[in-house]
């Protein structure tokens, strides 16, 4: 495949993605092309992607992504070795990077797997794995063309035996600086910049096609709501897979549950394991016969709370109280902010006003004021849904509520949570109860 090819492909997949897995937790708009060929091309490996894809990616994550390159530049499987050079690692990727001199060790019989890669380091680790796969292309002495690195401002910090690789890299654009004037040669690099130069170097030294179909999620879809509970996750099989790897993260694109199928392309995901009001990504890689790795786009979703029951006689008779309880629940997740009165953030009496002032009720701004203002007062006993519950001491208010049938009421808590479903009859707001308010 010319480079022409490539480029159209690359233009390609990018409009094919881009507004569906953008939104993925850890995965940036502009990586989306080069993970997706590098995953067609059998580059990727389950240790990247399986965490946090902003992160910055260790020595031995970064290792086996370069025996993949090895292995499709080359067309051959790596030799493994019978036992691991290191005494810090076991791993197989480690010790044949070494074997074939693409890494060296740390000293000591040590490799330190998980110290981060510095860039430098990345770069001396991508020319050796050109030159253990006879690559064609030009290797600067260091010298000759020193004025490549030395037009950054910490040329200075770039070790000796680095400085002819990083000049490579950046001759060949495979690498740039971090901004106009640092090249920042012991900086980290994360895991989807690890994947895109691996893609790249690829796309620049390879006349092969990118020919591995990925996992597609076919549910749920991007985007999606689900409710609380057990549900599934369905993706198209891929001929040569003999398993499959599911990946789910947090908004903080830390892996929350990983899962290993066999023999299915779908499998049903305990919702017990999962945080309701909550942003989530899936990932679905597949496990080929030939060793490789190839994985889908993410896809989001969020988990929400399941609606409490409410009284659907009551609610036919006021059907003001159902609106409000629809309008409230548009709004959870939205982060708790102290003093926040719109869906940027609410506070908890913040919220309640803000629901009540979209169906035409004006209510005090304040908790205790709301206890204390226009409406009727209501007992444990009297509550329906759509009224306002307070919880403080004595006849003070310093938290509120909105009811929404079934023992539980929609409230924004506190700081580091979000407006969510609880139970006002939990030990901590039983305690606390104050009294109701009907305010329709």
């Amino acid at each position: 495949m010319n480079i022409t090819k490539k480029i159209i492909l690359s233009v390609i997949s990018m409009s094919a993605v881009l507004g569906t897995s953008a939104l993925a937790a850890d995965l940036s708009g502009w990586a989306i092309s080069d993970y997706q060929q590098a995953n067609e091309a059998g580059l990727v490996s389950y240790s990247v992607v399986s965490n946090n894809l902003h992160d910055s990616i260790t020595r031995e994550e970064f290792c086996e992504l370069a025996v993949n390159l090895y292995e499709k530049l080359t067309g051959e499987d790596m030799i493994e070795p019978p036992v691991s050079p290191f005494n810090d690692t076991d791993s197989v990727a480690v010790s044949q990077a070494y074997a074939y001199g693409i890494v060296s060790g740390t000293g000591d019989g040590t490799f330190t797997p998980d110290r981060l890669v510095r860039r430098e380091e990345m770069a001396t680790m991508l020319v050796s794995t050109l030159t253990a796969s006879e690559v064609s292309f030009n290797l600067s002495d260091g010298y000759e063309d020193a004025y490549v690195i030395d037009a950054f401002a910490d040329s200075d910090e770039v070790s000796s035996w680095a400085k002819p690789s990083v000049i490579t890299m950046i001759n060949y654009s495979l690498m740039n600086g971090v901004d106009d004037k640092n090249f920042a040669p012991l900086g980290s690099t994360t895991r989807e910049q690890a994947i895109s130069s691996i893609n790249r170097l690829y796309n620049k030294f390879s006349d092969t096609d990118y020919t591995l179909a990925l996992p597609e999620i076919t549910l749920p879809e991007d985007g999606a709501e689900i409710e609380e509970g057990d549900f599934s996750v369905a993706w198209t099989p891929i001929d040569s897979a003999w398993a499959y790897h599911v990946i789910i993260k947090d908004a903080d694109a830390d892996s929350v549950l990983l899962s290993d199928v066999y023999d299915e392309n779908s499998v049903t995901i305990e919702g017990a394991s999962l945080e309701v009001d909550r942003d989530y990504s899936i990932t679905v890689g597949a496990v080929l016969s030939d060793g490789s790795e190839v994985y889908s786009l993410p896809v989001d979703f969020k988990y929400k709370s399941k609606a409490p029951l409410a009284n659907e006689e009551y609610i036919a008779e006021n059907p003001i109280a159902g609106n409000m309880l629809d309008t409230a629940d548009d709004y959870l997740g939205v982060p708790y902010v102290w003093g926040g009165t719109s869906p940027s953030g609410f506070d908890c009496s913040g919220f309640v006003q803000y629901v009540c002032s979209l169906n035409g009720i004006s209510i005090p701004r304040v908790a205790d004021d709301q206890l204390h203002g226009p409406g009727t007062y209501v007992s444990r006993a009297q509550l329906e849904p759509g009224d306002l519950v307070f919880f403080g001491s004595g006849d003070y208010a310093s938290h509120v509520g909105m009811y929404v049938g079934d023992g539980m009421m929609i409230h924004s808590p506190h700081t580091g949570e979000v407006v969510q479903y609880t139970s006002i009859d939990s030990s901590y707001y039983q305690s606390r109860f104050i009294g109701g308010k009907r305010v329709i």
